[in-house]
């Protein structure tokens, strides 16, 4: 999670270093550059949440087969593994969920470039207001996720 954060501490960084308006070309070079950076950054988000997703699975296709083996005790082996797959699948969402929301302000953030003064304000002022939706419903997810798993039986 802190190497997500660093590109968007160095953009908000650049951005209090310069003061003045950007030209409609830096705007559309850093919202370019953002939108590359969102595109990697939820690709690597996505592919780790597959690899989790797919490791959940494994285990869960083990303690299935285990089960088919035996009697009460794999039973409570494979709810045990679905309850752990059903935690590692809402936390694997929950982080590609964030980074999507960091990758939106980021590009928003971006644009805001174009704009100075009160309408720059306005303009920060409401990325930062998606964002703030956008990861609590991300947690909203994930903690009503959790909670399933807790009472998985």
């Amino acid at each position: 999670m802190k190497k997500l954060l660093l590109p968007v501490a160095i953009v908000t960084a650049l951005m209090l270093v310069g003061c003045g308006k950007e030209t409609p070309s830096e705007t559309a070079d850093d919202v370019a550059n953002a939108r590359a950076n969102a595109v990697e950054d939820i690709g690597d988000a996505r592919d780790a949440a597959n690899e989790t997703i797919s490791q959940a699975n494994d285990q869960v296709a083990a303690a299935q087969q285990a089960y088919v083996n035996s009697d009460n005790k794999a039973l409570k082996k494979l709810t045990a593994a679905e309850s752990a797959a059903m935690v590692k699948t809402a936390n694997a969402d929950f982080d590609v969920a964030t980074t999507e929301a960091d990758a939106r302000f980021s590009i928003a953030e971006q644009k805001c470039g174009a704009v100075s003064g009160v309408d720059k304000d306005a303009c920060l002022s409401a990325a930062n207001a998606v964002l703030a939706v956008d990861r609590a419903t991300a947690t909203a997810q994930r903690d009503a996720a959790l909670a399933q798993a807790e009472h998985h039986d």
